[in-house]
């Protein structure tokens, strides 16, 4: 059954919310994944604080108010993957998903307010996480502070001999 006027309407007001609220939006091809697979994907992205859904490609341009979609989606099944939380989080968990069901495949997104092409889009896929880059900039500052104790631990038993063989040789 076709939807009514309004219907479109509510659905494309949620579709701008969500552009609203992303900090990145990813444009995939699902035509072929089976409904399992598409569930899977599903969980997978809300565990990295995003959503992904099916969508048409005219509510799209209409929500991006934008005609360059079709040139960049083509005749595709369209599904966004809206990344909330983290900007690299869910185009990671679509690309990496990809690896195993090649019936998914990056179109291309929305990012910082461009559109994008899907390899800069699989770049933006590499990109370590916040988390990640985190602990990589604290294992770097922590590393000098930790050989610097070594370094100081590994003196003090000495000066304690040095000073003890001193103290012998003068009794």
């Amino acid at each position: 059954m076709p939807k009514t006027k309004q219907q479109k309407t509510d659905v494309l007001e949620k579709i701008k919310q969500k552009i609203a609220n992303a900090k990145a939006v990813v444009f995939t091809d699902y035509k072929g994944m089976k409904m399992t697979d598409l569930q899977a994907l599903r969980k997978g992205i809300k565990a990295k604080g995003g959503s992904f859904e099916v969508t048409k490609i005219t509510l799209t341009e209409r929500a991006f108010d934008n005609k360059k979609i079709r040139d960049l989606v083509g005749k595709a099944s369209l599904a966004l993957g809206y990344s909330v939380e983290d900007e690299v989080g869910v185009p990671r968990e679509i690309k990496n998903f990809g690896k195993k069901n090649p019936n998914i495949k990056i179109l291309g997104g929305f990012y910082e307010g461009n559109f994008i092409s899907a390899t800069e889009m699989e770049k933006l896929a590499d990109i370590p996480s916040k988390e990640e880059l985190l602990i990589k900039l604290l294992g770097t500052l922590k590393s000098p502070m930790f050989g610097l104790v070594r370094n100081l631990g590994d003196q003090i038993p000495r000066l304690v001999r040095t000073l003890r063989a001193a103290s012998e040789r003068q009794v």
